[in-house]
């Protein structure tokens, strides 16, 4: 897989080598296969007609998946479209398992969360030391949290689209970058004045993490 990529340019499943794999070189998770062996025993799906006595079960093909989708819902009680695709989703998952990728995901994302919860804690704790060292009233420091949520607003209504355009990964790895620059600025900051405009900046980047976050993780879902 590509490390740069054109954020302009319409890209096809077949730049990505192994994104898109074919069901019939599909490999399903030994633990989901022995799973559904054990629920259907010798049953073999490869023929709806012939569903009630062929010799054998296979886990990956079209007839066998929707057999599976067909015994959750009944279990379930419940049968939409929208109850089909999150099955399909499911399985892909418990399919795909906890791979090097996704431990990597996982640990790049909790930076994003970590970032979006710190920072609301950390501009209150601040509030103090700004107020000794420059001067601002009790009333009039509070503002700085005002500024800190101005430029969350911001960062969530432009990084969501942006990540439709320049892509999901960069906007996610910008915002974590914006937070970590104006994040180390804010404790140089020579003003009260400077240290929420530099709380603002850094706002836009926290505020962005989430957003883009939730579209890189949907993305991941989807795939």
């Amino acid at each position: 897989m590509p490390i740069f990529l054109n954020p302009f340019r319409k890209h096809d499943v077949s730049d990505f080598e192994g994104v898109f794999v074919p069901l019939e070189n599909a490999q399903r998770h030994p633990s989901v296969v022995a799973a559904n062996e054990k629920k259907f025993g010798d049953k073999d799906f490869s023929d709806e007609k012939a569903a009630e006595s062929p010799p054998s079960y296979s886990a990956v093909t079209i007839e066998s998946l929707r057999a599976e989708i067909d015994l959750d819902l009944a279990a379930s009680g419940h049968d939409t479209a929208y109850d089909r695709k999150s099955k399909v989703i499911n399985k892909a998952i418990q399919d795909i398992g906890m791979g090097l990728y996704q431990w990597s995901l996982f640990v790049l994302c909790g930076f994003g969360w970590l970032a979006d919860n710190m920072w609301l804690q950390g501009v209150a704790l601040t509030l103090p030391g700004l107020t000794s060292e420059f001067g601002p009233s009790v009333t009039h420091v509070r503002y700085t949290t005002c500024s800190l949520f101005i430029g969350l607003c911001i960062g969530a209504s432009f990084w969501g689209v942006a990540s439709d355009v320049i892509g999901r990964r960069l906007a996610f790895n910008s915002t974590l970058f914006l937070a970590g620059v104006f994040g180390l600025s804010v404790g140089g900051g020579n003003s009260w004045i400077g240290t929420c405009g530099l709380y603002a900046s850094l706002g836009v980047g926290v505020g962005g993490n989430v957003s883009s976050l939730r579209h890189q993780t949907q993305k991941t879902s989807n795939s």
